[in-house]
């Protein structure tokens, strides 16, 4: 298992992971966004992971995914800069509060950025497998 037993605040690249692997043909991107916030709103909810924050950040401005708020996952649009930038920032800040955190994204720049600051990094697919074989497990 991948997923951390300690409250840890995950910022996941959103377009990143849902574009990297669970984007299927014949489905819109939209579709496929709306099913990965609620399976993570379900994880969230359950008691192995209710300790855990999944912030979720999306290149561009607000477009309609559903609450932003939901659970343990909030939803984030990175506006006037990239998903990546406000990845690595906010992650930056956190790790320098004494916060757990990992970034979720198969970005390998980002990735080095990170870790070059002491975040640890996760592929999105690894980050999602882990988590769908934990919630099978209930």
């Amino acid at each position: 298992m991948y997923v951390t037993t300690k409250p840890t605040i995950y910022l996941i690249d959103g377009l990143n992971l849902v574009r990297s692997f669970l984007w299927q043909f014949g489905r819109s991107e939209e579709e496929v966004i709306t099913e990965f916030l609620d399976f993570l709103e379900a994880v969230s909810c359950d008691e192995k992971y209710a300790m855990h924050e999944y912030r979720v950040i999306f290149d561009g401005t607000y477009r309609p995914v559903g609450p932003l708020y939901r659970a343990g996952v909030h939803i984030i649009f990175a506006e006037s800069e990239t998903a990546d930038d406000y990845i690595f920032q906010e992650a930056d800040y956190l790790h320098q509060n004494n916060q757990r955190v990992i970034a979720v994204t198969d970005d390998r720049q980002l990735q080095t950025n990170l870790k070059n600051v002491g975040v640890k990094a996760l592929f999105c697919r690894k980050f999602y497998n882990s988590l769908k074989l934990s919630s099978k497990d209930k």
